[in-house]
């Protein structure tokens, strides 16, 4: 995400077209004809078996053509590279790439499209981060920092169909609701702070739209959360669920990439530390909390109790990390951020390295007081 003091200028970008409901998946010829008969199917390999027979055969229904390729798993600069490779096979170049799994195939197929200069659309199916609705994506580097490549538009379409991922497994809209409830917390910390928004075009100020989405984001996850989740361990497709669905996905990526980022997302870059792997959002979740520590934020009790409610970590116990080894680990977590993320420091006040340690502590404590 980018850093630097806006001006006066203002941004705000989106999806041309978002989509969520049920059985959205038969519609998808009917989204890609929009731009032409030929698409690529970039498919999560969970999902390839199944995708790549059914998809293609609903595009044939239509009259059109559908390739399929299975994604590795990694959005990397070496998958990349192949998928770009392999589109030089196909017959033709396709009209539109279909991004069709979680966050990293979606990613890969934004910067294949973006090569060839061509239509895309991310087909959701877990709900774990921001990344169906972005113009960027993640190049992931092994033992190095990623890489964020900008591209010239969102996605054409952002399609959610709700059939399919109300039978994900249940944390991974846990790790959703974590990555957007930072959304309007570190919002409102950024634009205090006067940093740029997180578009990627140089100077922009966020608009009151891009406010406006984020904090709306924020009263539904609020509101609607918890009932939410007991919906989605139960595999039930429930009002609160879709409003929850639409809170993750498009309020929470429009509003994170229109406004800005700060502590719990700068504070997250370093979990690799950790011993123990845990989802993106999951982890910003937690350091919601460390942020409203640090800013000493009235939210924080109504946040605390919110995390608990619907399975987002409180405690360094949560993180995996342990005890004996919490001073030690927390330690090296902060060193490994503050001073060489900006925006672990993206709040309009100066605080030491010492404060995120002793919030971090001192979150252990009210969690233990809260059992």
């Amino acid at each position: 995400m980018p850093a630097g003091k806006a001006r006066e200028c203002r941004c705000f970008q989106s999806p041309s077209r978002y989509m969520q409901g049920p059985g959205l998946i038969q519609r998808l010829p009917k989204f890609a004809a929009n731009f032409g008969p030929a698409a690529l199917l970039i498919i999560d390999p969970f999902f390839y078996k199944d995708f790549s027979v059914r998809v293609p055969e609903l595009f044939r229904q239509a009259g059109m053509r559908a390739y399929a390729v299975e994604f590795g798993g990694f959005a990397g600069r070496e998958e990349l590279d192949r998928l770009v490779e392999y589109v030089k096979t196909l017959p033709e170049i396709p009209d539109t790439f279909i991004g069709m799994g979680g966050g990293q195939a979606m990613d890969i197929n934004k910067a294949v499209a973006a090569t060839y200069r061509k239509n895309w659309i991310s087909f959701a199916t877990a709900l774990t981060t921001d990344a169906p609705t972005f113009t960027h994506t993640i190049i992931n580097h092994p033992g190095a920092q990623n890489e964020l490549m900008f591209h010239y538009k969102n996605p054409d379409y952002v399609v959610v169909d709700t059939d399919i991922t109300i039978q994900s497994p249940p944390w991974m809209l846990v790790s959703g609701i974590g990555d957007a409830l930072a959304t309007y917390i570190e919002a409102q910390a950024s634009a205090a702070n006067n940093n740029v928004c997180n578009s990627g075009l140089d100077d922009y100020k966020p608009t009151m739209l891009g406010m406006a989405a984020a904090k709306l984001s924020y009263d539904i996850l609020l509101r609607d959360g918890v009932a939410a989740m007991r919906a989605a361990r139960a595999h039930l497709r429930t009002p609160a669920y879709e409003n929850v669905v639409e809170a993750t996905t498009l309020l929470s990526g429009v509003g994170c990439e229109n406004t800005g980022v700060s502590i719990a997302h700068g504070l997250q870059a370093g979990f690799g530390v950790l011993p123990k792997h845990l989802p993106h959002g999951t982890g910003v979740g937690y350091c919601v909390l460390v942020q409203l520590i640090v800013q000493n934020d009235e939210r924080f009790g109504e946040i605390f109790a919110f995390n608990k409610a619907v399975g987002l970590p409180v405690c360094t116990a949560d993180l995996g990390v342990p005890a004996q080894q919490r001073d030690e680990l927390m330690e090296k977590l902060v060193d490994s951020v503050y001073g060489k993320r900006w925006n672990v420091t993206n709040v309009p006040f100066f605080f030491e390295k010492s404060t995120l340690l002793d919030a971090i502590k001192y979150l252990d404590e009210y969690a233990a007081e809260k059992k």
